[in-house]
């Protein structure tokens, strides 16, 4: 509850930026503002990573890769710094290189951490002078990020103590214990990165954060569909939200997309919005006076029985595990944390849950039964020996689940379709098949529940979309590794 209200009150500070004219301010002022927005997006991850920390809820969530747009994420940093360094009569500049990469596969808030922390340092350690961020694409297109400064630089007892927990020196004389590259170096090696600490020649201290190419570029060149904002036009979105800053900015954004939108403000309201008209989209709140969100998403599901169910999408301040699955558990096709933090976020919420409701089975907008961004991101992470090993295991995985569905279908054994299709739920969602997986799900329940009508329904359609998977995934291993694959 606390981390709920935490959360809620962040996304008050945040929408109400979201929704001010910035452009009528004078510099400073704006400057301000950018850096208390700056702050605030990054007290929501912090907040999210003490309640795991807190609650030991630390579970995988089925979210898609990170793509993080890096000239605005920088563009963020610079404005948040630049104040804190004129605030200390230093200057603060952002030198990046002009063949940067537009986005990258890295997570902000890891390395947003990661930055501030060394720019923290540099700015607290510089007397003079100016601290500077250069940001470039050094040998096999590693990307660098770079924080110089103009202070005294490391001495050789801090840098033999450099990564240690409170590492400082008993005798350095300067303030704090030491902890920032300690959490800098952890943060690092999360993302799969290195840390590289030097003084400079000509004086001042200088550290680095090197992301390889294969940290930060899997799946970028070919994008997922869910990376373009949706188009909602001539789509009924209905939107229940109590908080008036909250329904002003998700009505804005929608309108963007947009969308015809009809406001409701608690869940009685909505709950009567429902029963009058079927939307296109329905956006919850899960916290609303009179009627939860979550008994507003149970009676909707109800109601709609086994005709078309409306897309629903909960947007809520509660972030555990256990929220989350008692929200889906009641019939959300896919959940939006608080705050909002930007349109991309939005949008890319609103079209998972599109898909999930919409999208053939056979593929995906690309042409393919997959996600290549997902496909790209796991090669990665396995390396290109084990990447190969992969696509044969996955290629053999699908062909066991459809021979045992197939088995499952001839003898009516609805266990052994359950344990197939609980194999098919993971596979799926790691290749971004969310239209599978939701089958997927659907024909584990009707197994689990000995609902034959419905297995029956929805085998055919799952088996033709596993053996799709299993010759893309063939596909896909004699393209990559040709040479091994002929031999």
């Amino acid at each position: 509850m606390l981390g709920h209200d935490i959360r809620a009150a962040i996304s008050d500070i945040l929408g109400g930026l979201a929704l001010a004219d910035l452009s009528v301010l004078d510099p400073t002022s704006r400057l301000q503002l950018q850096r208390v927005q700056s702050s605030a997006e990054q007290l929501v991850r912090l907040t999210d990573e003490t309640l795991a920390l807190v609650t030991g809820d630390d579970s995988p969530r089925a979210d898609p890769p990170v793509q993080t747009s890096l000239g605005p994420f920088l563009d963020r940093i610079a404005a948040r710094w630049h104040a804190h360094a004129g605030a200390r009569g230093l200057g603060f500049c952002l030198d990046r290189a002009d063949d940067l990469p537009t986005a990258i596969g890295t997570d902000p808030a890891a390395l947003e951490r990661i930055l501030s922390n060394m720019i923290a340092n540099a700015v607290k350690y510089s007397p003079v002078g100016e601290v500077r961020l250069r940001v470039h694409l050094g040998p096999q297109e590693a990307l660098c990020l770079r924080v110089r400064d103009t202070g005294p630089g490391f001495s050789e007892a801090a840098m033999a103590r450099l990564f240690d927990f409170a590492g400082r020196p008993e005798d350095s004389g300067q303030p704090g214990t030491g902890l920032g590259l300690h959490i800098v170096r952890d943060l690092a090696q999360r993302i799969r990165g290195q840390i590289q600490v030097a003084n400079a020649a000509e004086g001042g201290a200088e550290v680095s954060l090197i992301l390889p190419r294969r940290a930060w570029a899997p799946g970028i060149e070919a994008p997922s569909a869910a990376a373009d904002l949706p188009d909602l036009g001539g789509c009924s979105v209905l939107v229940a939200e109590d908080n008036p800053t909250n329904r002003l900015l998700v009505q804005q954004m929608l309108e963007t997309l947009g969308a015809e939108v009809t406001l409701v403000e608690d869940g009685e309201e909505a709950a009567e919005a429902l029963a009058d008209r079927r939307f296109d989209l329905v956006l919850v709140d899960i916290e609303m006076p009179r009627l939860s969100g979550i008994d507003v998403i149970r009676r909707l599901r109800a109601a709609e029985g086994d005709g078309p169910a409306s897309p629903v999408l909960a947007i809520t301040a509660f972030v555990l595990s256990a929220n989350r699955d008692q929200i889906y558990d009641a019939g959300a096709d896919g959940i939006l944390a608080k705050p909002i933090l930007s349109l991309d976020a939005f949008g890319e919420a609103i079209a998972r849950v599109l898909t999930k409701r919409t999208a053939p089975l056979s593929g995906t907008t690309t042409g393919v039964p997959f996600d290549p961004v997902h496909l790209d991101r796991l090669l990665a992470l396995a390396g290109p020996e084990d990447g190969r090993e992969l696509l044969r295991r996955m290629r053999e995985d699908f062909g066991t689940v459809k021979g045992g569905l197939a088995e499952g279908q001839a003898r009516g054994d609805l266990a052994l379709i359950r344990s197939r299709t609980h194999v098919l739920i993971s596979l799926a969602g790691a290749l971004g098949n969310v239209a599978l997986q939701a089958e997927a799900e659907a024909l584990n329940a009707a197994a689990l529940t000995q609902d034959r009508a419905t297995v029956a329904g929805l085998l055919p359609r799952v088996m033709q979309a596993v053996d799709a998977l299993r010759t893309a995934i063939g596909g896909e291993l004699d393209t990559r590794f040709a040479a091994e694959a002929a031999g």
